[in-house]
């Protein structure tokens, strides 16, 4: 079992923390284990803690006005999620639900904002993820704009591959294409050409990832063609 200091030392918001701040918010943080499909919290709710993934994973989900369904992100063990509404107060903009039986780190807002208003010069670590964040949009939305659709679903398989197969996480092709801001439609033909050469099998309600390898070689190609 990782353990809470491994958590804020792996990459994230705290890896950078200086040792001393490191101990403080380790007594500070809390682990719980929470069951498969329980919703941490919902979109709208008033922000009470960030969270930390130690093992298992997180989705985090969006919602159209239309009822439509956003996937965000898959939050990996080492990945803090739940930051952006507990520094700055605002309600919640994603649901964040458990895949899996998943073990969890949480930090209470109160005691993290007590810590920074004690010790201001640590709002530095957070502007440096953030202004890290904000760039890695900034590249999401050129890549929008610029790579077919196909590269970047194969770049999101790819990112997601690892922690989906350890923890047998399904990825339905309406949650691949609602992450790509795109119809289902719009996938399914590369999909069905993806299967026939052996690198996904289309099961319901999931797309697995089988060869993983040739289609790293395929999206490293083909961006490379795109220049």
């Amino acid at each position: 079992m990782t353990s809470i200091r491994d958590q804020l030392s792996s990459s994230g918001l705290f890896q950078d923390f200086p040792e001393m701040a490191k101990r403080e918010l380790e007594k500070l943080c809390r682990l719980q284990s929470v069951k498969s499909e329980t919703a941490i919290y919902k979109i709208g709710d008033e922000p009470k803690a960030l969270y930390g993934v130690v093992d298992g994973a997180v989705k985090l989900i969006g919602e159209a006005p239309t009822g439509k369904l956003f996937l965000y992100e898959l939050v990996s063990p080492g990945q803090w999620f739940g930051e952006n509404s507990a520094l700055d107060g605002a309600p919640r903009g994603q649901t964040a639900m458990v895949i899996g039986d998943t073990q969890i780190v949480s930090l209470l807002r109160k005691d993290l904002l007590d810590l920074l208003h004690s010790q201001p010069d640590l709002y530095q670590y957070f502007v440096r993820v953030l202004c890290l964040r904000l760039r890695r949009a900034g590249k999401a939305i050129e890549e929008t704009a610029f790579l077919p659709v196909s590269v970047r679903m194969g770049r999101t398989l790819l990112r997601m591959h690892r922690v989906r197969e350890k923890y047998q996480i399904k990825l339905s092709q309406d949650e691949i294409a609602a992450s790509l801001g795109v119809t289902r439609q719009s996938i399914y033909r590369v999909l069905k050409d993806w299967k026939a050469r052996g690198w996904v099998n289309l099961n319901y309600g999931n797309v697995e990832l089988s060869d993983s390898l040739s289609l790293t070689r395929w999206v490293q190609e083909t961006q490379a063609e795109l220049g």
